[in-house]
């Protein structure tokens, strides 16, 4: 009897990854042979003989998929593909959502209607996990769980003779790490950011950092970089397009959990992984050592999730510290989880700092620490032969017990010198923005600017004016963090730019609001003039306020019914006319 499952999930943030590792162990220890990987990841050719699958997916924006799961969704709506494709499977989902947004649950809900489409069998019900709710997602998948599993053992019950893996067996290593000790130690990888240039991966294109300058006031509580980047080799892109930037450990920091792991023997020496590697975006650094390993590809920085401390807590001597962490991995208590973890914003360094009597087996680093994603940040220049610019927030904050945290990558960005060589790769988006003629509503608050300078270097230099560039631009303050202030600025004084600024902390009001107050105008180019909207920015509220300005624009100054004026700005959608980018 083939007890072959997939676990395949599609993940924004992490959670939806996490909960596909704590059903993937769940499974193990039932003697199932488990598959667990990104939507993304997945061999697709391995669909033909894969005959149980279950998908974790959360939506991510206004009911898109995440990005690790994005062509697998693109291949599953291949009108060639035959309707029994998938008859030989039976699978079910689960979906991570939140219902205060419009299109709750939509990924998971298409996906899952698109494997029966394909002849896909469910064969335990699907749920949908509500962020809002009281028992928050957690309750939800508790419940999901118990009966996939109940309905799976009665399809593939235990084989004779075999019983349940206890929970406090510890189970082998996905991925395992071994040291070579037969060859000398390297020397220590002092030079950081020359072994990133090791990279094996023929996308990277080798550059110097050209400029690495604050562009908001010392007054101002965020630190917002203009970082330039020159490339001896041709370089390719459009506005629209990313940058993605691979930020490494610090030094220190990789050195701290060296030492209270005692791994000073092990640090410098050779290390390979038993197996298939787990996929690093980049590409590994060459003649890997566990300290260029650590510095370069494990995340330190990380929150701990559930399926960490589910690890963790077998590497604990101590009975109290295990206790602890076992009390952790369990869905009994949502809140300590999070009032220790996430509330705080506590890392996984922090967390092996303060379990003192914990050792963790070197086997077993990647089952335990999640590998540094690359960062991906909009270009913010125009197209150009050899330079790029990005428009990058420093991240720092206190947490609500007064901790300082801060970002990865941008902490990493902010120790680069003019001439440092790093790696980057340019990603190319599938954007499409209308004809030179035709005007372009630009909504950019705070660094969403980035994409919308591109795109106005660009098309001023291609002869556009301000009756086809309409840009609102939002920020806090005029004098302390209006992005590119002087730039847009004297593009205005020279006709070249229809500019609209908000600045919420000194006359009130956010872009939506200085919209509105140009209804006529709004109204008029686009139902007269054929003209796009392109928004850009956080993912948070801005975006769904904005829409809804446009529909409430659309009802007053053309006499739409709201249900007419949000079928109108659907068309706008699917013809190519309401472009949204947000993070």
């Amino acid at each position: 009897m083939d007890r072959t499952v997939a676990v395949l999930y599609g993940s924004e943030t992490g959670n939806a990854h996490d909960y596909a590792e704590t059903l993937s162990s769940s499974l193990e220890r039932l003697h199932f042979k488990v598959t667990c990987s990104s939507l993304d990841d997945f061999d697709l050719k391995s669909l033909i003989s894969t005959r149980v699958l279950v998908v974790i997916c959360s939506t991510t924006g206004q009911g898109e998929f995440p990005k690790n799961a994005r062509r697998f969704w693109k291949f599953m709506l291949k009108k060639k593909l035959p309707h029994d494709l998938l008859n030989h499977i039976i699978f079910t989902s689960f979906g991570l959502g939140d219902s205060s947004y419009p299109k709750f649950n939509w990924a998971i809900k298409k996906l899952h209607n698109r494997l029966l489409q394909l002849g896909a069998v469910e064969f335990s019900k699907r749920a949908e996990g509500d962020e809002q709710s009281s028992q928050g997602i957690d309750g939800y998948y508790i419940e999901f769980q118990k009966l996939l599993v109940e309905n799976l053992m009665k399809e593939f019950p235990l084989p004779q003779g075999l019983e349940p893996i206890p929970d406090d067996t510890l189970l082998a290593p996905k991925n395992r790490l071994m040291v070579d000790m037969r060859k000398p130690k390297r020397q220590t990888d002092d030079k950081v950011k020359q072994v990133a240039m090791t990279r094996q991966d023929a996308e990277l294109v080798p550059v110097k950092v050209s400029c690495n300058t604050r562009i908001t006031s010392l007054e101002h509580f965020q630190d917002v970089r203009h970082f330039s980047i020159h490339s001896t080799e041709p370089l390719t892109y459009e506005p629209g397009d990313t940058v993605s930037l691979y930020p490494t450990n610090d030094p220190q920091e990789v050195q701290t959990l060296i030492e209270i792991q005692d791994w000073h023997e092990i640090a410098d020496r050779r290390v390979d992984i038993e197996g298939e590697a787990p996929k690093i975006d980049g590409g590994y650094v060459k003649n890997m050592t566990l300290r260029s390993l650590l510095t370069h590809h494990l995340d330190l920085k990380a929150i701990p999730r559930r399926s960490f401390f589910g690890l963790l807590q077998h590497f604990a001597s101590d009975e109290r510290e295990r206790e602890k962490l076992q009390e952790f991995s369990s869905y009994k208590d949502p809140e300590e989880l999070y009032n220790y973890a996430n509330r705080p914003r506590r890392s996984i360094l922090e967390v092996i700092q303060e379990f003192f009597s914990v050792k963790i087996p070197v086997e077993y680093i990647f089952d335990l620490f999640p590998v540094i994603k690359p960062r991906l940040f909009s270009i913010s220049s125009e197209p150009s032969e050899h330079n790029i610019d990005l428009t990058v927030a420093i991240v720092q904050y206190k947490t609500m017990i007064r901790r300082v945290r801060r970002g990865l990558c941008t902490t990493w960005l902010k120790t680069l010198n003019v001439g440092d060589d790093i790696v980057v790769k340019i990603n190319r988006n599938s954007l499409k923005f209308p004809p030179l003629d035709k005007p372009i509503i630009m909504i950019s608050p705070g660094t969403g600017i980035a994409p919308m300078r591109s795109l106005i270097r660009q098309r001023v230099s291609q002869g556009c004016d301000k009756s086809q560039l309409i840009l609102f631009t939002g920020n806090r303050y005029h004098d302390k963090d209006f992005l590119y202030g002087d730039e847009l600025t004297k593009l205005a004084q020279d006709g070249k730019l229809e500019l609209w600024t908000s600045f919420s902390r000194e006359a009130g009001g956010y872009v939506q609001d200085t919209l509105y107050l140009q209804a006529d105008a709004i109204a008029e180019l686009l139902t007269h003039r054929d003209a796009a909207i392109y928004i850009c920015g956080s993912s948070g509220k801005m975006p769904n306020q904005v829409r809804v300005t446009f529909e409430t624009i659309l009802q007053e100054t053309r006499g739409l019914s709201k249900e007419d004026s949000q079928k109108y700005l659907q068309e706008l959608e699917m013809n190519g006319r309401y472009i949204q980018e947000t993070w």
